[in-house]
């Protein structure tokens, strides 16, 4: 018989309902049973976590880090940035390209994280994320005869609910307004959404910012869509150009892509403050960013906060925003009930907290963090990407 979990007396906040109550989450270890002021009182039996004085949201959703160590030496595994961090679900974003995603998947399988884990995966044959980007330094990130379109179709079709699009890297071959691997990914992505790098990558060209932004579809993904030197702002005005407003405009999608150096608060601001904030919250998590400046989801949530954007759209951009992002809104991103039982829970810390963003530190009077998550039922208390005096308690 399934243990009945209650989560009670948290401010819970569910921005697809718009809901923002003190009140009850209630879980079958499948799916959400009740939600709402007084609701555990129907479920005697149930086991109690006491939630007073914290925030219950749907489970947090990390549309973008790497979480496969054994593929190159850049990725941290699925718990770190997962479950230990008070996030049930975390999507990697393209460690891996076709000849070893099966591989992926399988250690997956053998390793039996508590986190659920999707993918955007590299429509090149061989890609893997590394430090010292290889696949770029050794230039078969922008060889077409890597491109292995019949494989990502294959891939795509032999695992749609665990591939959920593609993450390209818009290189060219000569024409610095076309890229092959963009165009490819395109002609068989169907309505699978591509997510992009915005800016350059190093030791391979890609093809100009203008062009990757007139190029991608409505529901592709920007992501690092706040770093600096992206092109995104014009000069010297530094407004966003057109071809990021027509962009945003007809409906693609704005990710922060945290990473080390990949989101830089001045850009978000002079962007949020033209009328373009952030339509997803993402950590780009991986070893070389986990414990500086990155932390945890819920740090990368606090520096949007601490940018005026109201806590209800952060989380939003956390949960429903990305549901809608990966074309999981029907499973994940609310705490409908019926829906799976993740949900996380998170503490307003008030008072002096430094935000960076690596470069510019940031005096806010608040931040997030992490105090656990339910995924699939199970109660997991998070144990990283906290306070240090958080962590000792």
């Amino acid at each position: 018989m399934s243990t009945i979990t209650a989560l009670t007396g948290g401010r819970v906040i569910d921005p697809a309902n718009d809901l923002d109550v003190i009140g009850d989450v209630v879980t079958d270890g499948a799916a959400i049973l009740a939600v709402g002021p007084g609701a555990a009182s129907a479920y005697p039996q149930a086991e109690r976590i006491d939630c007073t004085g914290l925030l219950v949201t749907p489970g947090l959703i990390d549309m973008h880090a790497h979480i496969y160590p054994g593929l190159g030496n850049f990725c941290v595994g699925p718990d770190q940035a997962g479950v230990e961090r008070g996030v049930p679900i975390v999507v990697d974003g393209g460690t891996s390209g076709t000849a070893t995603m099966q591989i992926a998947l399988d250690w997956i399988d053998a390793a039996k994280p508590k986190t659920r884990v999707l993918n955007f995966m590299d429509p090149n044959s061989l890609y893997l994320a590394t430090h010292d980007f290889i696949c770029h330094k050794l230039e078969i990130a922008n060889d077409v005869r890597n491109l292995d379109l019949e494989g990502a179709a294959e891939m795509i079709e032999r695992h749609p609910d665990r591939i959920i699009g593609f993450k390209v890297r818009a290189c060219h071959t000569g024409d610095p307004e076309s890229s092959p691997f963009l165009n490819g990914a395109m002609s068989i992505a169907g309505d699978l959404p591509i997510m992009v790098h915005l800016g350059r990558f190093p030791h391979t060209p890609s093809i100009t910012t203008d062009a990757l932004l007139d190029t991608l579809r409505p529901g592709d993904i920007i992501t690092h869509a706040f770093r600096g030197a992206s092109g995104a702002l014009g000069r010297p005005e530094r407004l966003p150009t057109d071809h990021f407003r027509a962009a945003a405009d007809r409906g693609v999608r704005l990710d922060v892509g945290h990473s080390a150096t990949d989101f830089r608060f001045r850009d978000a601001r002079e962007i949020i403050d033209a009328g373009y904030p952030p339509d997803t919250i993402s950590t780009d998590m991986n070893r070389f960013n986990i414990d500086h400046p990155v932390v945890s989801l819920q740090e990368t949530m606090s520096k949007i906060l601490a940018l005026g954007i109201g806590l209800s759209d952060v989380i939003a951009m956390a949960t429903i925003n990305s549901a809608t992002s990966i074309h999981r809104e029907h499973e994940f991103g609310t705490l409908t009930v019926g829906r799976g039982a993740d949900v996380s829970v998170l503490r307003i810390e008030k008072g002096p907290a430094s935000l960076t963003d690596g470069y510019e530190v940031v005096e806010a009077n608040e931040r997030l963090v992490p105090v656990g998550c339910l995924r699939a039922g199970e109660w997991i208390a998070a144990t990283a990407g906290l306070e240090p005096a958080l962590a000792a308690a």
